[in-house]
């Protein structure tokens, strides 16, 4: 990381002597500003009476833990996700704004393509059916449920994840956000969340049963395990890029590695798989899961355009294997526009009463 010049702390100084702490990790003055007025503002609403100065100890305190590479959401506690208050601990990912605006282009998508009577919509004599995978804070089931309760008169959304940790942190993001008055009370019963490793099992089909065999969702005729929408934002950093500097100090440091590279070990028997790249263990074991519930939308976060594509091709390639599903419609969504930044893959595949219409994939 390239030195930060004496100009520009000395700039930082007479404008507050904390400045120069926050440009450590901020690397420039106008994101140091932001983040100290954040801070500021979080030492104020904690300022105890009895100790007017403690508010400008505490922020001091909180400074020097941001200069050591502290993540700004672990200090402040929380992180805005929509209109959702999100609480942050450390053992479980910091939600990004990318995952947000996936998690709003799903709702779009599942408002367009499910909520219509007939044509492939969801019938209203049932709930619509949202599984997430490695669901972290549930930031994602907790926004979704903001987002299409209102539009649903039924919904079940649960949430997946290997961590205990991530898991009680998502129950508890869950009655925060409804104590709040950010989300109905129908979120208490509608969204729930489940301990489970889709990467444990060489057999699929054994993988799928135990994985979901908490999921509370009633069986349908078309999805074998009853579901109607998967989303993920699993594991899809590399090794390499982890350890080369590519993945940023305060995330390597702080940010559990669990949630941010897939584990080496399980890629072994893939890699032989032509054009195998380890960080996308995740996606090739969900792909199998989309195929064998028939599922009618996947919404995948990736980490790059190479990878979404990569992520494209071999979704298609395993749900080709199966005749049932060699029409699901697979492309490409672009969460800024640069290569660099997450995608999303999603992949729609439409049911009749006789099973899955054929499409044309892109």
């Amino acid at each position: 990381m390239p030195r930060i010049p004496t100009r520009l702390i000395v700039e930082a100084y007479q404008h507050d002597a904390l400045l120069p702490l926050l440009l450590r990790e901020c690397r420039t003055l106008d994101s140091a500003k932001h983040e100290l007025r954040w801070l500021r503002e979080h030492a104020l609403r904690v300022k105890s009476e009895a100790t007017p100065h403690f508010s400008r100890t505490l922020l001091r305190t909180m400074c020097v833990a941001r200069s050591k590479g502290i993540p700004l959401q672990y200090i402040l506690g929380d992180q805005p996700f929509g209109d959702l208050d999100i609480k942050c601990t450390r053992g479980v990912l910091i939600p990004r704004q990318e995952t947000e605006t996936i998690t709003y282009h799903a709702a779009k998508l599942i408002l367009d393509k499910l909520s219509k009577d007939g044509g492939g919509g969801i019938d209203k004599n049932r709930p619509l059916r949202i599984i997430d995978l490695c669901t972290g804070t549930g930031c994602i089931p907790l926004l979704l449920h903001s987002l299409l309760s209102p539009h649903f008169p039924k919904i079940t959304i649960t949430g997946i994840d290997i961590s205990t940790v991530a898991i009680g942190l998502a129950r508890e993001n869950r009655e925060r956000n409804v104590r709040l008055g950010l989300l109905s009370k129908r979120a208490l019963t509608d969204v729930n969340f489940q301990h489970g490793n889709v990467l444990e099992y060489a057999d699929h089909t054994s993988a799928l049963n135990k994985v979901f065999q908490d999921v509370r969702v009633p069986p349908s005729p078309h999805l074998d395990l009853g579901c109607d929408v998967i989303i993920s934002n699993p594991p899809y950093i590399s090794p390499q890029d982890y350890r080369n500097g590519t993945t940023s100090r305060s995330v390597r440091m702080f940010e559990p590695k669990l949630a941010l590279v897939p584990p080496e070990e399980s890629s072994t028997p893939l890699l032989g798989e032509r054009n195998f790249q380890i960080e996308d263990l995740f996606y090739y074991h969900i792909a199998a899961i989309i195929a064998k519930c028939m599922v009618r939308l996947t919404v995948l976060e990736c980490g790059s355009r190479l990878q979404a594509m990569r992520v494209a091709t071999l979704c298609r390639n395993i749900l080709q294997k199966r005749s049932e599903t060699s029409g699901a419609t697979i492309s490409v969504w672009s969460v800024t526009g640069v290569d660099t930044h997450p995608y999303a893959v999603l992949i729609q595949m439409s049911l009749n009463n006789k099973g899955p219409c054929q499409g044309q994939q892109r």
